[in-house]
């Protein structure tokens, strides 16, 4: 019996936490649904299949061959032969040479575990920026249906008053005016929020269950932050490598084609059997060649100079992306300071707001005041929640988007 209610205490638990949605859920399905990793991940599957098959490439040749033929009304004649052997090429323009061919893979794959990372990074970013504008949005509604109620309340009190001769028919209407501007509010502020909704789950594809979205622990405090190069710049600068690369193999074209060849037979004699391999003739192989072609000269010079120039294209583009970086670090950290900033005074002014809110209500009822006073009020109490929610939200998006800038982790885990 105790392990029965255990189990439906555990279902019943998983039903309640299952109806609401909270920001690691939703970044774990939007890493799993995302396309575009799944992309990545194939494409560094195809980069390390490149770098295996460079080093596979280092592997000698090995052939086997086997015949058997007859002429006229002559005996069969049967032959056989294995060989193995390695050619190496200095400058052959159809073979890249190994040196060339491993070191471009190795960066290749570096710089595609590198793009996987950075992907990963930019999804988890753009889903906490998006659960954090539903938040927001959230927050609002309810700060514009508490001001709702609140104005209903009041125009309760100016029709009592009205009816008992105390308020006019002009403050009357003005009160029922300000009660419809504020439910249009509320439904301009409804339909906000389903706008970020749709946009968050069309991000994730997946449906909306209308469940409740829970507000995450997040650490507004303010940090200090250094400048370092983030992921994108060590792609570049990968792709320089292997660009430089390229410009020295080129190079190596003014030289005349060198290539070293070893190979090693065992063929046995015509007309015999199949033998065993050892009861084969040997025969083996060193060849030194040089070549070297005169009207190709001209091609390759051409072919050089391109390279050099996109040599010198990429580096310009590393220059540029390390001080666009540098500027989005200085604008973001000024930014964060001054955001901090305004979060504080807008704390403090919400604070005094709803302090006058609640002065000019019984000022209000006493009549020391004028409804328009009172409606500058509310204003004022509205304008200062709706501005704290905003910069503490976008606070919390700038601390993430430095993070993502400089390739840290973001929401403390990815």
């Amino acid at each position: 019996m105790k392990y029965f209610i255990t189990i439906l205490l555990i279902v019943l638990c998983s039903f309640m936490f299952a109806e609401e949605y909270t920001l690691e859920n939703l970044i774990e399905i939007g890493l799993e649904k995302s396309i575009g990793i799944q992309k990545e991940e194939l494409s560094n599957k195809n980069y390390s299949s490149c770098l295996r098959s460079s080093f596979i490439d280092l592997l000698p040749s090995l052939n086997m061959y086997a015949d058997q033929y007859k002429t006229n009304d002559a005996d069969w004649v049967k032959s056989s032969s294995l060989s193995f052997g390695k050619t190496f090429s200095v400058n052959d323009p159809y073979n890249e040479p190994a040196f060339f061919s491993i070191y471009k893979a190795v960066n290749s794959k570096k710089r595609a575990n590198l793009s996987l990372e950075q992907k990963r990074k930019q999804i988890v970013y753009n889903i906490f920026s998006k659960y954090l504008y539903v938040l927001e949005a959230q927050k609002n509604l309810e700060i514009r249906r508490k001001n709702l109620e609140l104005q209903q309340k009041i125009f309760s009190q100016i029709q009592v008053q009205y009816e008992s001769g105390e308020k006019s028919l002009l403050e009357l209407k003005q009160s029922e005016i300000s009660m419809i501007d504020y439910q249009i509010a509320v439904g301009e502020s409804e339909d906000n929020l389903n706008s970020t909704r749709n946009s968050l789950f069309a991000y994730l594809n997946i449906n909306d269950k209308g469940y409740s979205f829970i507000e995450p622990k997040i650490s507004n405090k303010s940090m200090k932050f250094t400048f370092t190069n983030n992921l994108e710049i060590q792609m570049l600068k990968y792709a320089v490598k292997n660009c430089k690369l390229n410009l020295i193999k080129n190079s190596l074209h003014y030289l005349p084609d060198l290539s070293l060849s070893y190979y090693v037979y065992n063929t046995n004699p015509s007309n015999s059997n199949y033998t065993p391999f050892d009861e084969y003739v040997k025969s083996k192989t060193l060849t030194l060649s040089a070549s070297f072609s005169v009207f190709d000269i001209f091609e390759e010079s051409e072919s050089f100079f391109r390279n050099k120039r996109n040599y010198k294209i990429l580096k310009l583009g590393l220059q540029e992306l390390k001080r666009d970086t540098e500027y989005r670090f200085d604008e973001l950290e000024k930014r964060i300071e001054t955001l901090s900033k305004s979060k504080k005074l807008y704390e403090n002014k919400m604070q005094l707001a709803e302090n006058n809110l609640e002065m000019a209500q019984e000022q209000f009822k006493l009549g020391l005041i004028s409804l328009l006073d009172l409606d500058r009020t509310k204003i004022d109490h509205q304008n200062a929640q709706l501005s704290f929610n905003n910069k503490y939200y976008e606070l919390l998006r700038k601390q993430e988007e430095i993070n993502l800038l400089l390739s840290k982790q973001i929401f403390n885990r990815w």
